[in-house]
């Protein structure tokens, strides 16, 4: 099942694949990211993942999905579920015939102060596993930025 995304642009719901093969056929030298977010709130936990298409000096364009589930108590899991559907979409694209992601963000910590970091070396491990390049902050700023804003 095609997941439902939508441009922030414009916020309509867009065919993900056409969508992201046309904008790269009319755009030379995009690059592609992939990140999540997830965000708890009283009684839920929004995820936002996101794809931006970004061409140097002209700037990103981002289609994005959220889906709001019961809240998720344990921060392992809300958080490993991050990976997890960022990596679900990279697959999605791929299978599709769209080239990997230049990168997978990654919204964990490197900095051992911050609890996301216990996640980190496995994340990074993970995602390594499956055939992507990826980054965590300060450079992943799809996950980070763009991710954590819709989550809110």
């Amino acid at each position: 099942m095609e997941p439902i995304f939508r441009s922030l642009t414009t916020l309509a719901q867009v065919d993900l694949i056409q969508y992201v093969k046309d904008f790269i056929g009319a755009n030379e030298g995009t690059c592609l990211y992939v990140g999540c977010d997830s965000q708890n709130f009283s009684n839920k936990t929004i995820y936002a993942t996101v794809i931006v298409l970004y061409n140097k000096g002209k700037g990103g364009h981002v289609l994005y999905t959220k889906e709001t589930l019961p809240k998720i108590t344990d921060r392992y899991t809300r958080l490993w579920r991050e990976i997890e559907k960022s990596l679900e979409v990279a697959d999605y694209l791929t299978a599709n015939g769209i080239s990997k992601p230049d990168f997978i963000d990654v919204d964990l910590n490197p900095d051992p102060k911050y609890k996301s970091n216990q996640l980190l070396r496995a994340a990074l491990g993970y995602v390594e596993s499956m055939g992507y390049r990826v980054r965590c902050k300060p450079d992943a700023m799809t996950a980070s930025y763009v991710a954590d804003a819709l989550c809110k």
